[in-house]
């Protein structure tokens, strides 16, 4: 296995069964490019791909963050929507990108189970454009992109409890840009850069002036 990675057990909160997933030595890893998107490069590996856990034995699968948050209610609708057609599969492990992009799937269809948070949703959308670029997949990653940007706003106007609000704002600017809304892009970056918090998020609001100005030309 891959020097970055190691094993660590849990236990399922949907079937209650141990299983092993695989974790990132986050301290061990050297940053090779931060993305307009903010999808960060690095050298050796996607950490990202080893977010969501995903139970081998019922199928159950969230962002790591959010994993043992689930209802009772929730609870059977898993076992009952997703475990009685599972067939039992690793997840641990080193994950090319379509492992990946089965255990964020995977992870997207328990939140809309679970009706997680919207920025739950637009993360894990975001993620999943991100391995669909890295496959060569145009219209998927558009589409899932749309899909980010929809939740990332229904977040920001809603009650969603974030940290950084500034990195989401400047996030719903990105989106538009990449999906060809200029004139939105300009408006969020422009809250960016007269946020009122924008002296502690300096690389953030850098990328956001560069961005307006780009849009601007």
């Amino acid at each position: 296995m891959n020097s970055f990675l190691y094993d660590a057990k849990t236990k399922c909160p949907v079937c209650g069964r141990e299983f092993t997933y695989t974790k990132v030595r986050m301290s061990h890893l050297r940053t090779v490019e931060i993305r307009k998107d903010l999808y960060i490069k690095y050298d050796g590996i996607e950490p990202f791909f080893y977010d969501p856990i995903v139970c081998p034995n019922c199928g159950y699968a969230a962002l790591s963050d959010s994993f043992d948050s689930i209802t009772e209610e929730s609870r059977k609708e898993v076992l009952s929507k997703i475990t009685t057609n599972w067939t039992k599969r690793k997840f641990s492990g080193e994950r090319t990108p379509k492992k990946a992009l089965e255990s964020y799937l995977l992870s997207l269809y328990c939140s809309e189970i679970k009706n997680d948070k919207d920025i739950i949703f637009a993360k894990t959308c975001l993620r999943i454009s991100w391995i669909y670029d890295i496959l060569g997949d145009t219209a998927n990653k558009m589409k899932f992109l749309k899909i980010s940007l929809d939740k990332y706003e229904k977040a920001y106007a809603g009650n969603d409890s974030f940290e950084g609000e500034i990195q989401l704002i400047y996030l719903i600017g990105e989106l538009n840009k990449l999906l060809g809304n200029r004139d939105e892009a300009l408006k969020w970056f422009n809250k960016v850069i007269n946020h009122p918090l924008r002296s502690n998020y300096s690389m953030i609001v850098d990328f956001a002036r560069d961005e307006w100005q780009s849009l601007k030309i």
